[in-house]
């Protein structure tokens, strides 16, 4: 396993909706057998999308003392930037909006910088740019 793996919000999603991969993964977390970290635009994104209530609101902050934060810093939003054009048709066609495209772009680029594998289950469109994926 890496020292450290970036996960995209999907995880998180999944997670908190009751996903047995992503719950096993986040258990992995909690009990120190692995290292996870998200980008700030995630955490943005988690924030903005999925807090529901307040029980929602403790456990993802509760949850968010065991990831590492990842900036976004100028050169990760240039790298971001040149990725999001790149986007094949084929591959952006599964209905996501322009913000989930700027988010995976920022991943994207966030874990090829840090040359970090990345969680997710979009891995035709993460390998598509030069990530490395792995599933859970």
């Amino acid at each position: 396993m890496p020292d450290l793996a970036l996960m995209d919000e999907l995880v998180l999603v999944n997670y908190m909706s009751g996903d047995e991969g992503a719950r096993d993964l986040i258990d992995q977390l909690l009990a120190g057998e692995v290292t996870l970290a998200l980008t700030t635009s995630t955490a943005l994104e988690m924030w903005c999308h999925e807090i529901t209530d307040r029980k929602t609101e403790i456990h993802l902050a509760a949850l968010m003392r065991f990831i590492e934060q990842l900036p976004l810093t100028g050169d990760l939003a240039k790298s971001a930037g040149s990725i999001y054009p790149r986007i094949p048709p084929e591959l952006s066609d599964n209905g996501e909006n322009n913000e989930q495209m700027v988010l995976k772009s920022v991943n994207a680029a966030t874990a090829l910088d840090s040359d970090m594998p990345i969680y997710s289950r979009d891995v035709d469109w993460y390998e598509s740019h030069g990530c490395e994926v792995l599933a859970y």
